[in-house]
């Protein structure tokens, strides 16, 4: 499943020869991962059908990774799949996941936010979420609630949460926040109902 943001991945995609701050001086690039010391990482952009690979092959060559900083473009992500199994190894790795006041996460870098055994959560940071999509108009808010295609969801927020209810009710919440080519961004009071920030 796509959970870009189409609008601002377009936008991104006008900007992307303007020089990101969080590019400068990185030692190592793995797709949407730059390196820029032995123990943190900076993501920056859209994850694609090789993230996982590519996070595999990053932490195989810097196995001290304590840390991934959200830079201020992070549409989101083109395979669901792929991504959740690189938040997965994020989580079994025990990476810390950051977002400073100028990240901006969308969609599915939102899941990858997420992921992090610990998550920080500076003031003025943005939380994009929305429906997934399948392309075409239609969304997985359109589906049953019983529909299988939710069951990858469910799975995946269920173990993100410390409370399985509330990784839920997140999916859900998404879900119905924003169609799949719009945008909700979060609110404090929201980001602190489903404790998104763990300290």
């Amino acid at each position: 499943m796509k959970r870009t943001v189409f609008f601002a991945f377009f936008v991104a995609a006008l900007i992307s020869t303007v020089s990101s701050g969080c590019k400068k001086g990185h030692l190592d690039r793995y797709g949407p991962f730059y390196v820029s010391s032995d123990t943190t990482v900076f993501y920056e952009g859209t994850s694609g059908g090789r993230v996982d690979d590519q996070f595999d092959r990053m932490i195989g060559d810097y196995p001290n990774i304590q840390s991934i900083v959200f830079s201020s473009r992070c549409p989101g992500s083109r395979d669901d799949e792929s991504l959740y199994r690189a938040a997965r190894k994020v989580r079994e790795n025990g990476i810390k996941t950051i977002l400073t006041s100028a990240s901006t996460v969308e969609s599915g870098a939102v899941d990858l936010f997420i992921s992090g055994a610990v998550r920080t959560i500076d003031e003025g940071a943005k939380i994009g979420v929305h429906s997934w999509s399948f392309g075409g108009g239609q969304d997985g808010a359109d589906l049953p609630a019983d529909d299988e295609e939710h069951q990858m969801y469910f799975e995946f927020y269920a173990e993100m949460f410390q409370d399985e209810d509330l990784g839920l009710e997140f999916y859900w919440f998404t879900l119905e926040s924003a169609s799949g080519d719009d945008i909700h961004y979060m609110s404090q009071e929201e980001i602190d109902f489903f404790h998104l920030a763990t300290e």
